[in-house]
């Protein structure tokens, strides 16, 4: 085999790399550069089972609040119970009159009275609610817990991803991401992030799906 073959493996090493680099760039750029979708009119009666029986609609999540906070959630989720203690903190953080707090359980195979038996053990302050087959879920594109979706009092989707990346609160380096969205549309304000990294657990889509009690962190 001649030098020139030898030698040119790790030019084009080096052109299939950068071409590799340059690809996920751009696919972080239109991730980053999604604009927010609606949850929109199709959705506002989708059914949620709560606590005694009763059923609210995810328009009512909405109607008489200026912004309703989604919180994926899932009972057998390590990355849930982990950062449980930062969720419940938003109750204290925000004016009730005004930004809504909700669980949503859209595991497969997990029922409500099983949600709320745990959360009910570990303390949890916010209401946790039942999304029926993944219906609202899928409606926002959340695929693993604890994701957050944030909804304006119009329905409309503003924000996906992870309450922070998981600094401790104290840290310089931490990003409070969903503070930073909730306290911008309280405001009145924009340029906020609309989708940051998700982790977690993977939402069950069927009763034997894969992904529940694994925690895929950063």
């Amino acid at each position: 085999m001649a030098s020139s073959e030898l030698g040119a493996w790790p030019a084009a090493a080096s052109l299939r790399t950068r071409r590799f680099a340059h690809a996920i760039a751009f696919a972080l750029t239109l991730v980053a550069c999604t604009p927010a979708r609606s949850a929109g009119r199709a959705t506002t009666d989708l059914p949620l089972a709560a606590r005694g029986g009763v059923t609210v609609t995810l328009g009512e999540l909405t109607r008489d609040r200026e912004i309703a906070v989604l919180v994926f959630w899932s009972a057998s989720c390590p990355c849930v119970r982990r950062y449980q203690a930062r969720v419940d903190a938003l109750l204290d953080r925000y004016p009730r009159e005004r930004v809504r707090v909700v669980g949503i359980a859209s595991n497969a195979g997990e029922t409500l009275e099983e949600a709320l038996q745990v959360a009910d053990s570990r303390g949890v302050r916010i209401p946790i609610l039942r999304d029926e087959g993944g219906a609202l879920a899928r409606a926002v594109g959340a695929t693993s817990t604890p994701t957050i979706a944030v909804l304006d009092a119009g329905g409309e989707l503003r924000f996906l991803g992870w309450l922070d990346n998981e600094e401790p609160l104290e840290s310089v380096d931490r990003e409070p991401w969903l503070e930073e969205v909730v306290d911008a549309l309280l405001a009145g304000r924009s340029g906020f992030a609309t989708r940051t990294p998700t982790y977690g657990c993977t939402i069950t889509r069927a009763l034997f799906g894969a992904g529940v009690g694994t925690c895929s962190s950063k």
